[in-house]
């Protein structure tokens, strides 16, 4: 796979010490986890162009969650870790056209927001997606998500992109 330029650096960052301690507390030796606003971010981003742009959902997993991460989103069954992998790897099965394209983000803390469109196949209506994660010790430990699906009975002239 070929990531962009601050997911490597996160990806190396994760990669060089993964075995320093487990998944729930960061890495001593991670110089690029900060515990900060913009490391958080930083995190968020990586993992969404691995596991959705990249389409490489378990290796982003196992990288950037926790063990005990928690999934809010109602199709996940149970909420868990491994659930979110498979759901999300069903998804790329069945929609495999599918692209999210990562439009804007905002953090506070350690919560990061990731305003995305996604298009299910080339041409299809775009469906507007709001992802929410909170990181904990450079590692992300929850999700939410909120999907407006596509419309054409907008009666605002202001787009959702």
């Amino acid at each position: 796979m070929i990531y962009s330029a601050r997911a490597m650096v996160v990806i190396a960052a994760f990669s060089a010490c993964a075995s320093a301690a487990p998944s729930t507390v960061a890495p001593p030796a991670l110089t690029r986890c900060t515990n900060s606003t913009d490391g958080n971010r930083d995190i968020a981003l990586a993992f969404y162009e691995v596991a959705l742009i990249e389409k490489d959902v378990r290796f982003a997993f196992e990288t950037f969650m926790t063990s005990g991460f928690i999934e809010h989103k109602p199709d996940v069954a149970g909420g868990t870790r491994e659930n979110a992998i498979l759901y999300l790897e069903g998804l790329m099965k069945n929609l495999p056209a599918a692209r999210w394209e990562v439009l804007r983000s905002a953090a506070d803390g350690n919560l990061v927001a990731v305003h995305a469109r996604f298009r299910p196949a080339p041409g299809a209506p775009e469906y507007a997606i709001a992802d929410f994660f909170r990181v904990e010790n450079c590692r992300i430990v929850e999700h939410w998500d909120v999907v407006a699906p596509p419309t054409d009975k907008a009666i605002n002239p202001n787009p959702r992109f």
